[in-house]
């Protein structure tokens, strides 16, 4: 899928000590990861802002380090994790760590931002290592400080920016399962995407395990590679394998590089979750033309649906869709309730042709001869990944007042 004329997509790959910005809109073969340096591939950012000793002007990137190194400025690092904590930061004087995280993605959105600014962004999306409930509400307050509305926003991990980096290339690519390495210090780390063919939508997976850490020296680092690889592949046929991260620089690879090359492609490089989370962003808002769709632990596994009538004929209205995210389910709607005062919701598996049927009686709602009752539903996700519904009886005005009976479930 390509973005539309008046599509624009960012992504962000949000990390303690780092921050990576691409953007993808028409006129791109691919998102566009974007440097603080012109003309160069430092796509490294330091998630940290510098302050001018004269002037007091703000400044991050490459020319706040050089600020920093030299003494010319005041410099707050790992920023993202010093806001969350809701930490004071002393440079000239004290400041909130989440005042300077503003001040540091104003200036990283310049780098990405539509000539019309954010109101024009189709979709923002911000990848981390782990998606929690305390970091996703975190993030969505944040965003809209930062000017976003709710439905601008998509908050993902680094598994789900994979799985979109994977999806959007060659089918050739992914016929079969694919592997991505990351090593970034801390030790190797190996992630599976694998993909189920027989259903449509296809459904894609993504597991993650930790193999281990390397030795120091190149000849044992290239040798404990190898056997970690030879241990990820065992069984499975693999299509393509990606290298990403710090710790395979250095050109020390070599049994490593050529077992993981047999008979398969292989990439190299540091961006990959930050171009994940752009394709995760149109794959998001064109998922009626999408061909698989992603499951893991925050994701909603089954289609649900509220069965209805349009005009003369019945028609399933989608209250959630598979592959949704939990934490960012919202939506209202209202509907006119003929009959019986009950709900019929309808649960199906993507590819699936059943659907198992779950009523919802709204005890106390007296069902008028020859009328409906106006209602409003509310589907949210509540504390602990919980979908709830909440349903209002809203009357007809002076007609016939609301009853004030409300009704929460949880589906």
């Amino acid at each position: 899928m390509k973005p539309t004329k008046e599509e624009w997509y960012i992504g962000i790959e949000a990390g303690r000590q780092w921050t990576q910005i691409s953007c993808y809109h028409a006129g791109l073969s691919e998102p566009e990861t974007k440097s603080t340096l012109a003309g160069s591939e430092m796509y490294l950012i330091p998630t940290a802002i510098c302050k001018r000793k004269q002037g007091g002007q703000w400044c991050f990137g490459e020319e706040g380090r050089r600020l920093a190194e030299s003494g010319e400025g005041f410099y707050a690092a790992d920023l993202l994790k010093r806001a969350f904590g809701e930490e004071i930061v002393t440079l000239d004087r004290d400041y909130a760590a989440r005042d300077l995280l503003g001040v540091f993605f104003r200036k990283l959105l310049r780098l990405a931002l539509p000539p019309r600014g954010i109101e024009a962004v189709t979709k923002c999306v911000f990848s981390l290592e782990e998606v929690t409930e305390e970091s996703v509400a975190f993030l969505q307050q944040f965003a809209e400080k930062l000017g976003f509305t709710e439905e601008q926003v998509q908050i993902q991990d680094h598994r789900e920016s994979f799985y979109a980096y994977v999806v959007s290339q060659e089918p050739s690519l992914w016929k079969q399962q694919v592997l991505l390495f990351e090593e970034e210090g801390s030790g190797v780390y190996c992630r599976l995407f694998s993909c189920n063919s027989k259903v449509s939508p296809m459904i894609a997976q993504v597991g993650e395990v930790f193999m281990g850490k390397l030795p120091e020296d190149a000849r044992q680092r290239d040798m404990e590679f190898a056997a970690m690889v030879k241990r990820a592949l065992a069984g499975r046929l693999v299509t393509a394998v990606y290298l990403i991260g710090s710790g395979f620089e250095g050109g020390w690879m070599e049994e490593s590089l050529r077992l993981i090359c047999r008979n398969r492609r292989a990439f190299q490089g540091k961006n990959l979750y930050t171009k994940g989370a752009c394709y995760a962003g149109i794959l998001l808002c064109r998922s009626e033309e999408a061909k698989t769709v992603y499951f893991c632990d925050y994701k909603v596994k089954d289609n649900i649906m509220l069965k209805s009538v349009k005009g003369d004929s019945e028609w399933f209205c989608p209250l959630i869709e598979a592959g949704s995210n939990r934490h960012q389910i919202k939506k209202d709607l209202r509907i006119l309730l003929e009959g019986n005062p009950v709900l019929e919701l309808w649960v199906q598996e993507p590819g699936s042709r059943e659907a198992r049927i779950e009523s919802l009686e709204l005890p106390g709602l007296a069902p008028i001869e020859n009328e409906r009752n106006r209602l409003s539903l509310n589907v949210t996700c509540a504390q602990g990944g919980r979908v709830v519904l909440k349903v209002h009886d809203l009357g007809w005005g002076q007609m016939r007042p609301a009853s004030g009976l409300e009704w929460e479930f949880e589906i």
